[in-house]
């Protein structure tokens, strides 16, 4: 048996709770009364001085968190407000530069993945059946891009310096275009345009201004990549599409049709002799450079790199082989540069045919600056100096000259005629012969 005690502040009398006996309540009070009861001694208990203490306490804690939230949130939103005023101040240290650590973690990204990017090559199909102009199109144009080129010192409302066209080769950013579409120098700030219109600024990877053929690179994966053709195997009078951005981004996407007028070109008054090109009559427009000439199976056999525009002259467009770009830009991916080349060491120019008559020396290569590494300073080379014969080979133009240095290997020794004009004009100019060891060329002149 458990007792029970209930105090009544009416009534004072004690209930004893037995069991299997009722709960009686006080007499002349009723339950709503004692529920009233219930209710004022609660009162009471609020007046309690300690719970106020405590209340109060409570409150003051609510207080400080919501100050120090409105402080923190205070503070990131002026950070942020800086940021935004920093990067509008200095455009060129956000989307279009490369800050050295973001660039040396690239070159850290580049070395664990350049072997697995390179040129992909597919077979003519075995049916040989080709396909039409509109389902090439609907093939390749994702994978041509825009090339902007903008000035290092460029602030946001600076205007680009050029534009050209790129392919995408592999599916994790890397883009072939021509050399001169990025300024034949990593100087510049380059961005890439996606065919969707997603910009993205792009590292250059290399350049090879011999062939004009470079390779950049942005950070983005799971692109939509351009297969290449056999250009060996390209003949006269097939047809051919060309796909770019002639005159800009203002004309994206643009599909020309023609057909291979001409193979092995040379273009004469460049350096490029290493390129025999692709000659077209499909319409190739300045902003078209970088982009590809295509087979009728969607293949690319030609990267567009010039035209000859003249007055009176239309259609001769030309791009550089397949064959050549797959052998110059896996060069270029893996090694940053053209490997097995050759240089003597030298800068120099041409003397031409009308220079030649005027000044009365010899046509050759008039040399400017000589390479401290270079065997010629052994051998009393100086500049002013003109080259003007390679193993019996004369120099009548740099093609001449290239053609005749690059059938060599670095280490090959060659013998250069030398015609020397003495500062002092009483005495005969000279001519001789010098032997010289090639060097590698390990991207030093590939630049020039």
């Amino acid at each position: 048996m458990d007792d029970f005690e209930f105090n009544n502040s009416n009534n004072d009398n004690n209930i004893d709770s037995h069991e299997n006996e009722e709960y009686k309540y006080p007499e002349n009070m009723s339950l709503s009364d004692y529920s009233d009861e219930q209710d004022d001694s609660s009162t009471k208990n609020m007046d309690n001085p300690d719970l106020i203490e405590n209340s109060e306490k409570k409150d003051d804690k609510m207080k400080t968190f919501f100050i120090s939230t409105i402080a923190i949130l205070s503070i990131l939103i002026i950070i942020l407000i800086s940021y935004i005023i920093y990067s509008l101040k200095n455009p060129q240290k956000n989307i279009l530069n490369f800050s050295a650590d973001s660039s040396n973690q690239t070159s850290e990204n580049n070395s664990t993945s350049n072997e697995s990017a390179e040129v992909k090559f597919e077979e003519i199909p075995s049916d040989s059946k080709q396909l039409s102009a509109e389902t090439i199109y609907s093939k390749l144009s994702p994978s041509v891009v825009g090339v902007v080129m903008y000035d290092s010192k460029a602030n946001i409302i600076s205007d680009p310096v050029g534009q050209g066209s790129g392919v995408i080769i592999s599916e994790n950013g890397y883009i072939v275009t021509n050399s001169h579409v990025i300024g034949n120098s990593k100087q510049y700030n380059i961005k890439v345009v996606l065919s969707n219109n997603e910009e993205y600024s792009a590292k250059i990877i290399g350049f090879d201004s011999k062939t004009d053929l470079a390779v950049i690179k942005i950070e983005k994966s799971g692109l939509t990549f351009a297969t290449f053709g056999n250009s060996d195997e390209v003949k006269v009078g097939s047809s051919a599409l060309a796909l770019g951005n002639p005159l800009g981004l203002n004309f994206a996407g643009s599909l020309t049709r023609g057909i291979v007028s001409a193979v092995n070109r040379c273009t004469s008054g460049t350096a490029n002799s290493l390129v025999k090109y692709i000659q077209t009559d499909a319409a190739i427009n300045p902003g078209n450079s970088g982009g590809p000439l295509i087979n009728m199976y969607g293949q690319i056999i030609g990267i567009n790199s010039s035209k000859i525009a003249v007055e009176h002259c239309e259609g001769m467009g030309f791009a550089i082989p397949s064959n050549t770009v797959k052998s110059v830009v896996d060069d270029i991916i893996k090694k940053g540069y053209v490997s097995g080349r050759v240089r003597l060491g030298i800068s120099g120019k041409m003397v031409t045919n009308y220079q030649s008559q005027f000044y009365n020396v010899p046509m050759g290569i008039i040399i400017s600056e000589i390479s401290s590494d270079s065997n010629l300073l052994a051998n009393g080379i100086q500049t002013g100096d003109i080259i003007t014969k390679i193993n019996n080979v004369d120099i009548l133009n740099l093609d001449s000259f290239y053609a005749e240095l690059y059938s060599h290997k670095p280490g090959d020794t060659i013998t250069l005629k030398v015609y020397r004009q003495p500062s002092n004009k009483t005495i005969s100019p000279s001519t001789f012969d010098v032997n010289v060891t090639l060097l590698e060329d390990k991207g030093e002149t590939q630049n020039q």
